[in-house]
């Protein structure tokens, strides 16, 4: 063991040769292999890139921002410039995907720079970063690179914080003033997630740095960075909130609830398999043990354990030690994975029925933790613990080259031939205008090369409806697209549909075929001018009419008055819904109701115009039975909504007439 040691150059000449390879392979992964699994959480980066081409706007004002996400830092601004010299395909993807990949692998290399590893061991962690160690962390980082961004951010936030802290000025204050703009800007992308990801960390890691005899010049040099991050992330929440007044916003994960305490005693069992599938160590499902594919899965299964065990204990020993810095990179992490570790265990944030897909909110604290770990000090004293450290990097840095591993860059497996033939299909049929589920959608829009463009859409109620969610209000007005348009469907969105609604809506599908596992139904104009609930523009007064079939709970249609009626002691809603999208604007509503009551004066009915199923009432007012036959309401909407409600309710102190109601804008 001490003769290996003691090869510094060879070993660093095989650590950059591994780097190598895996970078290649990386690229050919983001080019070829991730082609495969391409899903639509990944193409928003081109479609959002189309919205700011198209609009001329960095925040697209019709855009649908989810969960206060405004992407500022985010891959579209890697695909934008290209749009001016090519369509929009998922080899633009690839490039800005491979451009993040070689930022996210510098600031990894930067990072390690604080670690107590070797000049080699350093340049083997990078290349066991760009292996993928795992197929859902290559996913995360590389593929979707959400949580790559995360990691990438983290290691610069932790580097700016030491430079900050171990620069005398004026270098300290250049350092000071780069982590306050990168504080900035990550927060106003999102100010939760900031301070969960890397403010919290952060004052961990200051703390740990702190604790100690002589603390005081430490706390000291601590007060630079804790301004410059509270002052960056007073500067992005600001930016955030204005921003927000400005473009759509709607919930998303990020609204998580408490768990009940079996729910969390089930989350910690899952949080266990999300870590070891993060970390390849999850064997498929009925493979075959004896074999090499079965041995290797083995091998990996144990490693995983090993790991597991190994991060944990280097987090403590780095919190622990004499060493400043390596103190403050230890308290770093530690925050990062018990803050992460406690939402994934009480919190609804993962999806538990899918704990290897939720593990992705786990994967940046993996990643450095394994990072750290390939960066232990290594010491002929401890041959077996240095004997684990380097067999562990060798099989995380060699792992993409097996192509039998599931996680592997090349393994066969990412390729999806039958969604490929798919696409083939839609363009051979001629389609270029269509609409189908979020999954669907957004990724065989940017495969398709935008030759044909599909929106995604639910089925509510059984006819489709505009989901809005990483989408534009623009896709859905009847002007987006003139002449034929089509639905794809799945089969759980056909058993939902109501197809006798479907056509007297928007009349029968012109033809209809199979594609694929799918269902293809195409109609002669566009659907979004015959649906109702598409468009949330209000070009003009929008009509709503009494009718025998409205939409009640009490009264009766009156066919000579053209109205619903009710009697003295009938209470309830002569109207409600139409639950309607309307974008952010002032207007009125006059609602045509009117009746008698018994003394005269009483109130008879109450009307309003409410959001959010009914809980959020922007504005009311009361009828009485005075022989006033409009009453008028404004308001205005500072958010666009999906569900405006525009309400009648009797209140059974007397009879009321109810003939319809006309919204306009103002």
């Amino acid at each position: 063991m001490a003769g290996f040691l003691s090869r510094e150059r060879g070993r660093t000449v095989l650590a950059s040769v591994l780097l190598v390879i895996n970078v290649v392979l990386l690229i050919a992964y983001l080019f070829i292999s991730y082609k495969g699994i391409f899903h639509s959480d990944s193409a928003v980066k081109n479609l959002l890139a189309q919205e700011m081409h198209d609009t001329a706007r960095f925040f697209p004002p019709g855009w649908n921002y989810v969960n206060k996400d405004l992407m500022v830092l985010f891959g579209q601004l890697g695909i934008f410039p290209l749009l001016f010299f090519f369509d929009n395909s998922y080899t633009l993807y690839a490039i800005s995907s491979s451009v993040v990949a070689l930022l996210i692998l510098a600031s990894a290399g930067w990072f390690t720079g604080l670690l107590d590893g070797r000049p080699w061991q350093r340049v083997l962690a990078v290349a066991v970063l760009a292996g993928g160690i795992s197929g859902g962390v290559a996913e995360d980082v590389f593929g979707q690179a959400a949580y790559g961004a995360v990691v990438m951010f983290t290691c610069l936030v932790t580097v700016l914080a030491w430079k900050v802290m171990s620069r005398a000025m004026p270098r300290r204050a250049l350092w000071c003033a780069l982590l306050f703009g990168l504080v900035t800007l990550v927060t106003w992308s999102n100010p939760q997630r900031s301070a969960a990801s890397y403010l919290l960390p952060l004052f961990c890691g200051l703390a740990a740095y702190a604790w100690g005899g002589e603390w005081k010049p430490r706390l000291h040099r601590c007060v630079p960075v804790v301004v410059s991050a509270l002052g960056g992330f007073a500067a992005g929440a600001v930016l955030s909130v204005l921003t927000l007044t400005r473009v759509n916003n709607n919930a998303g994960a990020g609204a998580a609830r408490w768990l009940s305490f079996d729910g969390m005693a089930a989350n910690v069992v899952h949080t266990g398999h999300a870590l070891m599938g993060l970390l390849g160590g999850v064997p498929v499902g009925g493979g075959s043990v004896t074999t090499a594919v079965g041995l290797y899965a083995a091998v990996r299964l144990l490693a995983a354990l090993v790991l597991l065990v190994m991060i944990g204990r280097r987090i403590v020993v780095m919190c622990a030690g004499p060493n400043d810095r390596t103190r403050f990179v230890g308290g770093l992490l530690a925050g990062l994975s018990l803050c992460f570790l406690f939402l994934q265990a009480t919190t609804t944030i993962p999806d538990i029925n899918d704990p290897v897909s939720a593990a992705r909110y786990l994967t940046p604290m993996v990643v450095l933790g394994v990072m750290a770990v390939v960066c232990s000090p290594l010491d002929t004293a401890t041959p077996l613990r240095s004997l684990l450290v380097v067999g562990m990097s060798l099989l995380l840095a060699t792992s993409s080259v097996v192509s039998s591993n599931p996680g592997s860059l090349i393994n066969p497996g990412w390729q999806n031939p039958q969604r490929e033939a798919l696409v083939a299909e839609l363009k051979t049929l001629g389609l270029h205008y269509g609409y189908a589920n979020y999954w669907n959608a957004g990724s065989m829009t940017v495969l398709s090369g935008s030759e044909i463009r599909i929106r995604q859409i639910i089925i509510s109620g059984g006819l489709p409806l505009p989901m809005r969610h990483l989408s534009s209000d623009r896709w859905y007005e009847p002007e987006a697209w003139q002449g034929e348009t089509f639905l794809l469907l799945n089969d759980s969105d056909m058993a939902a549909m109501d197809w006798s609604a479907m056509t007297r809506h928007a009349g029968a599908p012109i033809r209809e075929t199979r594609v694929g596992n799918l269902h293809l139904f195409v109609f002669k104009n566009n659907i979004a001018r015959d649906l109702p609930n598409w468009s949330n523009a209000l070009n003009a007064p929008f009509r709503l009419s009494a009718a025998p079939d409205s939409a009640k709970m009490v009264g009766r249609w009156v066919d000579a008055e053209g109205a619903l009626r009710t009697r003295v002691g009938e209470s309830g809603f002569l109207q409600y819904g139409p639950y309607r999208p309307l974008r952010r604007g002032t207007y009125q509503v006059t609602y045509d109701v009117t009746g008698s009551s018994e003394p005269t004066g009483q109130v008879i009915a109450v009307v309003d115009v409410s959001v959010s199923g009914g809980t959020g009432i922007l504005r009311s007012a009361e009828v009485r039975a005075d022989g006033q036959a409009t009453h008028t309401i404004q308001f205005r909407l500072d958010q666009p909504v999906t569900d405006l409600e525009l309400r009648v309710m009797a209140t059974g102190s007397g009879e009321v007439a109810y003939k319809g109601l006309t919204l306009s804008s103002k």
